[in-house]
């Protein structure tokens, strides 16, 4: 059987939303600030290091960090990223040559 009870229309007024006041600003995000482009030097290093050709990567690296700070232009994680790929990349390359010829090539010589 139905209640005699009459249910309230409307839910009360604590749970209401509230309007924002007029001289409140709504939520937003804080605006970045526009970067700078990348410098061309940086992204070419970036390229040439992920192509595998070190010592031109380390060479165009530090010639876009040059001009990095002579022009304040972005791009300074770019060419810091094919640094660091550059010097990896030449440590290894020195490292394979060395274990070739202080392990490998006096294996594979002929005696003689």
């Amino acid at each position: 059987m139905p209640s005699a009870e009459p249910r309230p229309a409307a839910p009360p007024a604590a749970f209401a939303p509230a309007d924002p006041q007029p001289d409140e600003e709504p939520l937003r995000r804080p605006r970045r600030e526009p970067r700078q482009p990348a410098d061309g030097l940086a992204i070419a290093a970036l390229v040439v290091a992920i192509a595998g050709l070190s010592l031109l990567a380390v060479v165009l690296g530090h010639l876009a960090l040059g001009r990095i700070r002579a022009r304040g232009t972005g791009g300074r994680r770019l060419a810091v990223a094919a640094l660091a790929l550059g010097y990896a990349g030449l440590v290894l390359f020195l490292a394979w040559w060395a274990v070739y010829f202080a392990v490998l090539a006096p294996i594979v010589t002929l005696p003689g």
